[in-house]
């Protein structure tokens, strides 16, 4: 057996360093493709004539992705083609548009269109350049094209019902959730209505003893965001809402407010620092009288939010901070933070924190009997806390070759 593996091992290890080997192209460039939930494997097997390295320290070309929804649904990607190396400062910028039913393979098709294009700048100063052919795909003639109208004025509409079931001998569960939404997006106004509602229900066996947990949510919510300039925004929010577990049998807002970002609008796919302030108008009305003896009331509420979003080639940064509090008493107030940043520390080092933390002082809608123990234990009601939070943190570190051109299927990912 030992004489097997000895053997088994000789013969491949020579074998497999010959193959990597031949597999890296010569008199070409180096890319790296800086893409979350990319097909990357597609990539390497349509662009053949350039080497997919794993470090942008590395790389002749890093491609850089970032992406915002556009109104239909879909998704604006852009990709920011930045050289190094030889190629520093020689920077493009490119972009392709999803549709909200396009497919997967659709999606990756439009990405390499455009990865090709953005690549030929590069690929165009190598050796290699020798042997790309470019071919053009003529367009229709005049009398074939066809003036195209949007028979829905830029509405979309999107309706969904989703379920869930588990269970066990002693245990089941059960999640049902439906909406209905409308929106209408364009440069200068953004609309938006939607209805949703939710039933989640859970039983527990014991000893012959069924316990019954039912949680139930509904509400209407629509916003008008008017564009005003290239740094200023203002819009109006209303929701209509009920949820037992905050002990809120109907809840009524309207909330107008004004944004300013420091960069423009038009910069918002690599970088935002937006400040945003809010007059909320509140009437709610109580499943059961509240800790402040009120089983309904009319509020004030003001907030200020602070967001910033950076997509760089160091990595990603979103943040997002704000503060409110109750016009008739400030004492009455939140604070609420969260944070999600991917850092590359040096080659191959990498950095991911996530977290969020809230200061609370406002739960005015608390029942004023409290809870029970049953109650606590299924989560039916919302329970009084002065503050929550949740993190996480992580390392990762990649070393040795530093080309990842090879595509093998087999077996799909089960090393």
């Amino acid at each position: 057996m030992k004489k097997f593996l000895f053997l088994l091992f000789a013969f491949v290890l020579p074998l497999s360093a010959q193959t990597n080997q031949n597999l890296i192209k010569e008199n070409t460039i180096n890319v790296y493709v800086d893409c979350r939930g990319c097909d990357i494997n597609y990539l390497k097997e349509k662009i053949e004539y350039v080497n997919f390295v794993r470090d942008r320290k590395d790389a002749d070309v890093h491609i850089l992705f970032s992406s915002q929804r556009t109104g239909g649904g879909g998704k604006k990607v852009s990709l920011f083609f930045i050289g190094l190396n030889k190629f520093r400062n020689t920077n493009d910028t490119l972009f392709y548009t999803m549709k909200n039913d396009d497919t997967n393979d659709m999606e990756r098709v439009k990405m390499e269109h455009v990865i090709k294009l953005g690549l030929m700048k590069y690929v165009a100063k190598t050796p290699v350049s020798e042997n790309i052919e470019i071919r053009f795909k003529k367009a229709k003639s005049a009398g074939e094209k066809k003036e195209k109208t949007d028979e829905w004025n830029f509405w979309v509409f999107n309706t969904g019902v989703d379920g869930f079931v588990n269970g066990s001998e002693n245990t089941n569960y059960y999640y049902f959730y439906g909406d209905v939404s409308a929106s209408r997006v364009t440069e200068e106004l953004k609309l938006n209505l939607r209805v949703y509602g939710n039933y989640n229900e859970q039983n527990f066996t014991y000893n012959d003893i069924v316990t019954k947990s039912i949680k139930r949510n509904y509400g209407f919510s629509g916003a008008v965001i008017k564009s005003l300039t290239e740094h200023w925004s203002a819009g109006m929010w209303a929701r209509i809402s009920s949820s037992a577990y905050s002990n809120v049998r109907l809840a009524l807002k309207l909330s107008p407010g004004i944004e300013y970002n420091i960069f423009p609008y038009s910069m918002s796919n690599s970088k935002q620092l937006r400040i945003g302030y809010y007059l909320e108008g509140l009437r709610n009305k109580y499943f059961e009288e509240t800790i402040y003896f009120k089983t309904e009331e009319t509020l004030l509420r003001h907030s200020l939010r602070i967001s910033v979003e950076l997509v760089q080639p160091w990595g990603s940064v979103d943040m997002n901070v704000s503060w409110g509090n109750y016009l008739h008493d400030f004492s009455k107030y939140s604070i609420d933070t969260d944070l999600s940043m991917n850092l590359r520390l040096i080659k191959g080092l990498s950095l991911r924190v996530r977290g969020g933390y809230s200061k609370i002082n406002d739960q005015l809608y608390l029942p004023k009997r409290g809870a029970t123990k049953e109650e606590v234990l299924l989560q039916q009601r919302e329970l009084e806390t002065q503050y929550r939070f949740w993190g996480s943190i992580g390392f990762s570190y990649t070393f040795g070759s530093i080309y990842n051109n090879i595509v093998n299927p087999r077996f799909g990912d089960r090393f």
